[in-house]
């Protein structure tokens, strides 16, 4: 049989992350090239570590959503002590055989940024295995993103006044609020053109919008080059209000814009992501972890933190 050229994985570049247990949790997509049945048709992949001793093996059939998307999903939780490993993906189908390997690594980040809201803020969505952003397969660099949704200076509430309905973005305490360099940088790119979705609850509806350009779903956003291959994409940022321009210099802290509700947002938050270049589309994610409460932690979703 004459192999098929090889497998593609999404991301281009594969980390570990670290778990508040101490294991470290795996993912990512890998496209494939569909075979023209699915008869006989089976997927086996594997993780080892460089002493081949330590490894992780399953099979299983592709199924015909995954058959007709063209790619697979592949996830592992694995204890601590989990080295530097290799993914090794094979596709057998009746056809012909795809195989490709590609490097697991645990990131070492250059740098440890602050969090780039002041006070205290709730984290909404997370990067474990099953949110939102770690199966973001069109902009796979958000992999490793945060919501983060800032709380009331007086209390731990989110909106300035009493519940209404429909419910406007306005309302919300942190609507508005600074956005913040989460470490020194250069920026690479602005973009302030999207107004802010008026009321809270539900995506835009204009989903043909969103899928013709994918940027446009970030609506409003910054991204920083923090140095050392590490970027920065601040984004869903108020309508007219980013204050830096492209090739400025910021310090840590200073401010980029405010917290909105633009682009493919259902309320009003801040999304935070760290990537390995300054294309939003193209570049890997970073699994960082942010300089809060006096110590180094990877938020979790439900965490209420402090800058």
């Amino acid at each position: 049989m004459s192999p098929y050229p090889a497998l593609e994985p999404l991301p281009q570049r594969l980390f570990f992350n670290t778990l508040p247990t101490g294991e470290v949790e795996f993912s990512c997509f890998v496209r494939v090239s569909p075979p023209s049945r699915l008869d006989d048709t089976w997927l086996e992949w594997s993780i080892a570590g460089p002493d081949q001793q330590t490894h992780l093996r399953c099979e299983r059939v592709l199924t015909p959503t995954e058959h007709d998307a063209g790619r697979v999903w592949l996830t592992a939780t694995l204890p601590s002590s989990w080295p530097t490993s290799q993914l090794q993906v094979t596709l057998h189908t009746p056809e012909a055989r795809m195989q490709g390997t590609w490097p697991v690594t645990h990131y070492q980040p250059p740098l440890v940024p602050q969090l780039p809201l002041a006070g205290t803020s709730l984290v909404l969505i997370g990067h474990r295995i099953g949110e939102t952003h770690r199966a973001a397969w069109q902009i796979p660099a958000q992999q490793f993103a945060w919501d983060l949704l800032p709380l009331g200076a007086e209390g731990l509430h989110l909106l300035r006044g009493p519940l209404t309905e429909p419910l406007p973005a306005t309302l919300f305490t942190g609507f508005g609020q600074a956005v913040l360099a989460p470490a020194p940088g250069r920026v690479i790119e602005v973009v302030d053109e999207y107004p802010d979705g008026k009321q809270v609850g539900s995506y835009p509806h204009e989903l043909a919008f969103y899928l013709e350009k994918l940027r446009r779903a970030a609506g409003n956003y910054v991204i920083l080059d923090h140095g050392g291959g590490v970027y920065s994409c601040l984004a869903h940022l108020q309508h007219h209000s980013v204050c830096v321009q492209a090739q400025q210099e910021v310090g840590v802290g200073q401010e980029v814009g405010k917290l909105g509700n633009s682009g493919f947002s259902s309320g009003p938050h801040l999304h935070l992501h760290f990537m390995d270049g300054p294309d939003l589309l193209q570049a890997s994610p970073l699994p960082m972890a942010v300089q809060a409460e006096g110590s180094v932690i990877d938020p979790q979703a439900g965490q209420i933190i402090s800058s």
